[in-house]
């Protein structure tokens, strides 16, 4: 009780610190492991999860994410007594004992047909698969989880699988045993922490290719064996230098291994830890693009490594891979497709029916919600802008500590402003509240006249955007191009209270032909007319 008193009275006084999920802070998980049996037919599968984890403030029950189509079989209890559990409403309580501090352990035996999270299907050439896919809150549906990505936690798998499939998951490769019946047992570990949305396994008759060989991580490419073809093309060949590059922009790459996996995935690419699953379309007809590639093997330091703990906050995870996606471009010298992914972030922003909500939505209760313009691309530009505001220097050293500091952790949205202040030397708090509490962005009107006697041009600039939007603190670049070839910059200030603001331009030798605002596209701004002469000139 007081921890959660103290955690509300700092949300209050810090809304980028705002917290609204169901958050259980009388259990800290620290390990899962996850044994799976997926039978010859059918889509029943039995399992056994054992979960570690220590007590916290209270002595129990331990609460688990569950789904009820399944049947508990047995819990089998290590150090401590436990009674006969009880799953309701979604709910496994399993009543096991234990003073603050205590660290237990309880594993849960139980059969049933997955509803959801692990899909158990004919891929699109016809053969039987079986791939999880937990974003946002599913992987309940297929082992009892604390399925919420403030409580991350190391992992480990045995996924039992019919004769002649492979199987994959998150980590490393710990062997595999073959049985008597001739099915095998996949062993695979993740000494890191890592949120339940990315824990996953996929097993079917699949290819593997090797690839960034001599990079010094283990990538590899699994596919059906009908696309292996494209599996052991050059399609991913950029991606040992995209983890060169992130791992000098951000910090070393996380994990033991990166995998591209083609799957079942409902999404074009989950950015599942170390094994990244991608669309089986996707591989089936060659499009997997360097862009989606770049985005998703982003995501491995951003929400993988440093996860969001409530999922207001989830453009932490896909704003920055979002962001991170152009950034290899530009760091490898493809300026123009770097320019190019800048449009593209602010154009969906503009033409997104999300144009009324902030960032940080705290109004949204179905998580696959918050998939949208603003936890994307607006959340790109944000980082962008801030990018312009503080340097490319501060930037990059705040972002190489935010890494730093929450990796195999989680973080909130006052957490990145805090480092970020940190390396900066100033309050950036007006900036983050503006651009994620903040519905929209700014709209523009701008006027001016020029003045041939005084050889001056003066300007009015008017934030038009919808009064529900608020008021945008701005510094606008504005741009004279003369008749004489000639160009003239100017600067003007939004101090976040008015409107409007009025600037006249000296020395400017003859009429301009145009005047331009945010010729550099800084800012997340949009002229909503096209910039006029004052009519009495």
């Amino acid at each position: 009780m007081a921890t959660s008193l103290l955690l509300a009275l700092f949300q209050l006084a810090d809304p980028l610190a705002v917290v609204v999920d169901r958050i259980r802070q009388d259990q800290d998980i620290q390990h899962y492991h996850i044994a799976v049996d997926i039978a010859d037919s059918g889509t029943q599968i039995r399992g056994a999860t054992t979960v570690r984890y220590v007590v916290r403030d209270g002595l129990g029950p331990l609460v688990l994410d569950f789904d009820e189509a399944f049947t508990v079989d047995s819990v089998v209890p290590h150090g401590a007594r436990v009674q006969h559990p009880q799953v309701r409403d979604g709910v496994l309580r399993v009543a096991h004992w234990g003073p603050p501090g205590t660290m237990l352990e309880v594993t849960i035996h139980y059969h049933g047909v997955p509803v959801d999270g692990l899909f158990i299907q004919d891929n699109i050439h016809g053969h039987r698969t079986a791939f999880a896919d937990n974003f946002p809150d599913r992987a309940r549906h297929w082992f009892p989880s604390e399925d919420h990505p403030s409580d991350k936690a190391t992992v480990s798998y045995a996924i039992q699988v019919p004769n002649g499939w492979r199987a994959i998951a998150n980590g490393a490769l710990g062997g595999v045993d073959t049985l008597s019946t001739g099915r095998t047992v996949w062993h695979w570990r993740q000494d890191r922490k890592i949120p339940v949305y990315t824990m996953v396994i996929g097993a079917g008759r699949m290819s593997v290719a090797m690839i960034g060989e001599g990079s010094g991580l283990p990538q590899s490419v699994w596919t059906f064996p009908e696309d292996s073809a494209y599996g052991a093309s050059q399609a991913f060949e950029r991606a040992a230098e995209m983890v060169q590059v992130y791992s000098s922009m951000i910090g070393p790459y996380p994990y033991e291994k990166l995998a591209h996996v083609q799957s079942s995935t409902r999404f074009g690419g989950m950015e599942n830890s170390s094994a990244i699953f991608y669309s089986e379309r996707a591989f089936a007809t060659q499009s997997v693009s360097d862009g989606l590639l770049a985005h998703e093997v982003a995501h491995q330091w951003f929400g993988d490594g440093v996860t969001e703990y409530d999922w207001h906050h989830a453009w932490l995870s896909e704003g920055f891979a979002s962001y991170f996606a152009p950034l290899y471009f530009e760091a490898v010298g493809d300026h123009e497709e770097f320019e190019a992914g800048l449009v593209r972030m602010r154009n969906a922003v503009f033409g997104s029916d999300m144009r009324d909500k902030p960032i940080i939505d705290t109004t949204v209760t179905e998580y696959m919600q918050i998939l949208n313009a603003n936890t994307y691309q607006k959340g790109a530009s944000v980082l962008h802008m801030l990018r312009q505001e503080i340097g490319d220097s501060t930037f990059f050293r705040g972002i190489r500590e935010y890494y730093l500091r929450f990796s195999d952790s989680t973080a909130l949205s006052s957490d990145l402003r805090d480092i970020m202040e940190r390396k900066a030397g100033r309050s950036l708090d007006w900036f983050f509240q503006q651009w994620l509490l903040q519905p929209g962005y700014p709209q523009m009107d701008v006027s001016w006249s020029y003045n041939a006697a005084r050889r001056s041009v003066s300007l009015e600039i008017r934030q038009v955007q919808p009064q529900h939007w608020g008021v945008y603190r701005l510094d606008v670049d504005v741009l004279l191009q003369l008749s004489s070839g000639d160009v003239v910059s100017a600067k003007t200030h939004f101090d976040g209270n008015d409107r409007s603001t009025r600037i006249e331009v000296h020395n400017v030798g003859s009429k301009p032909d145009e005047v331009v605002i945010d010729a550099m596209q800084r800012l997340l701004l949009l002229e909503v007319l096209d910039v006029s002469e004052s009519p009495n000139n």
